[in-house]
């Protein structure tokens, strides 16, 4: 019984280390069918897509991930997605805006990198 108590805790460790080590996205957005986009945070949490998005991390990059799942390509300020398709941009710290093809509002979306 201790070896199998040892060995599923081993296990649980082991799969708790990986998934805080490996390579997340600072942001995550998420565009539904329909155009509708959402962030989605490290623990799969959604809330709308606002006017503007804060992208924080750690290091002097960080990443954006655009996953599309609507049936055509959207825009997203600079980073753009084809339908279907999922890509990740590494971006500098900086503040970025233009066109959101997915934005509800005012079509414009700016990005806070920091």
């Amino acid at each position: 019984m201790r070896r199998l108590l040892l060995l599923v805790a081993v296990v649980v460790c082991t799969g708790a280390l990986a998934w805080l080590t490996w390579p997340h996205p600072d942001v995550e957005i998420a565009v539904d069918r329909g155009g509708v986009a959402t962030i989605v945070d490290r623990f799969g949490r959604q809330t709308p897509l606002g006017d503007t998005v804060f992208v924080g991390g750690g290091g002097a990059r960080r990443t954006v991930r655009v996953v599309n799942r609507d049936t055509m390509t959207h825009r997203l300020a600079m980073f753009s997605a084809a339908a279907g398709d999922q890509r990740d941009y590494t971006v500098p710290i900086g503040v970025y805006g233009g066109f959101c093809s997915a934005h509800p509002t005012s079509k414009r979306l700016t990005f806070v990198v920091r």
